[in-house]
């Protein structure tokens, strides 16, 4: 290897995102959207996978070494 070779040259970094561009506001919204999705419904509506029904008889016994 020479050691008198130039290293390469760099380039300029691309600019970073700002809250303005349409990427971002595109992804925003799709959080928003999403967030707004999760939030619709009520208590009655709200299902578990646990229903006493299928705990029952069902022990689990958590061994800590």
């Amino acid at each position: 290897m020479c050691l008198f070779q130039k290293p390469p040259e760099l380039k300029p970094l691309p600019p970073t995102p700002t809250v303005n561009d349409a990427d971002v506001k595109a992804r925003e919204d799709a959080a928003r959207a999403a967030l707004n999705q999760q939030q619709q419904g009520t208590a009655g509506t709200v299902k578990t996978d646990l229903a006493p029904s299928d705990v029952v008889g069902q022990k689990r016994v958590l061994l800590g070494v």
